[in-house]
């Protein structure tokens, strides 16, 4: 019929081109970790010898953050909190001396006080000293009312314990003041010396990295020289020549990391049962505490970001010495 029309067919839509920002950027990458990977296994003896030097220097410093936090963690279970002990004047009533040990346990720092009269002190010392006849002989009580103050968590270190020893000290009625923290001090001295050592130890196995791993990435810029040299010839960005060596650079931190993990992790199942032997020993309970999964993990990143600033500072910096002809 000539009033019907043939129905019109909608052309279909284009297909889309892949541009430059959609396609283009997964094509240079696809082609840098090719090249990555290519170039660290034509010469996997010299990838795996960079890598073992790599883990050893990041292991060290693993060790001693390890022996670092065991301290601290023994430190904590042996070890009860330091205390101070307060005397107070024999000649205070029952009433002054409990009026005293409240102004005590109101100052700043202190968590917790224990009182104890003339009478309990006597009685305690008639008990573990044996001189209880000697005692009886004695027509008046010379042992004096005392406190036992123990500090807050936070005024547990040297300065602030004996700041707030001082401040005790100086309340009228307190005749002596002394802290059973000798061997506290011994202990933070200790802990601040494996820290301190532990912070070295880290700087120089870090800067240690960095030199392997921009050592390496530059050998390996020397050997592809003729091919960086045509690749700016015809026109490759800087980029685009850059990527290949900063992702060998931070897969080689990133293996020497995950290397570096399994053999801290494998010496401490070494020493875990020594170490169990030796705290039965001393009546006690302990064992070795290895790398967390959050510090493993700081652990690779950390190491990956060397490889990568390494390997950026080498190849920019040799990079400049091609250029086409």
């Amino acid at each position: 019929m000539r009033g019907n029309k043939a129905p019109v067919k909608k052309a279909k839509p284009a297909a889309k081109i892949p541009t430059r920002s959609t396609g283009g950027w997964r094509e240079q990458w696809r082609y840098a970790w090719n090249n990555t990977l290519v170039d660290m296994l034509r010469q996997p003896l010299a990838t795996f010898m960079t890598v073992m030097v790599i883990a050893i220097s990041l292991t060290l410093p693993s060790l001693c953050y390890l022996v670092w936090k065991n301290v601290n963690s023994a430190a904590s279970q042996w070890y009860p909190t330091p205390q101070i002990t307060v005397y107070l004047d024999k000649k205070l009533n029952d009433k002054a001396a409990d009026d005293i040990s409240t102004q005590i346990k109101g100052l700043d720092g202190v968590n917790s006080i224990n009182y104890v009269s003339r009478d309990s002190a006597l009685s305690e010392f008639r008990e573990w000293s044996g001189f209880g006849s000697a005692l009886d002989m004695l027509s008046d009580n010379p042992l004096p009312a005392l406190v036992i103050v123990s500090p807050k968590a936070d005024f547990l270190g040297s300065d602030a314990l004996v700041k707030l020893r001082d401040n005790i000290g100086q309340i009228q009625g307190v005749t002596e003041v002394k802290t059973d923290d000798s061997w506290f001090s011994r202990l933070s001295a200790l802990t601040h010396l494996v820290g301190n050592i532990s912070g070295t130890i880290a700087i120089l196995m870090i800067v240690a990295v960095f030199l392997v791993i921009g050592n390496s990435v530059r050998l390996n810029i020397f050997s592809r020289r003729e091919t960086i040299s045509i690749m700016k010839l015809i026109g490759a960005t800087d980029g685009f020549i850059l990527r290949p060596f900063l992702n060998g650079g931070m897969l080689l931190g990133l293996f020497g990391a995950v290397l570096s993990l399994i053999m801290s992790q494998a010496l401490v199942w070494s020493l875990d049962a020594s170490v169990a032997e030796t705290a039965k020993v001393f009546g006690t309970l302990f064992s070795i505490n290895g790398l967390g999964w959050d510090e493993s993990l700081l652990l690779l990143v950390i190491a990956a970001m060397i490889g990568w600033v390494a390997a950026w500072l080498a190849t920019i910096r040799h990079l400049r010495q091609f250029t086409p002809r």
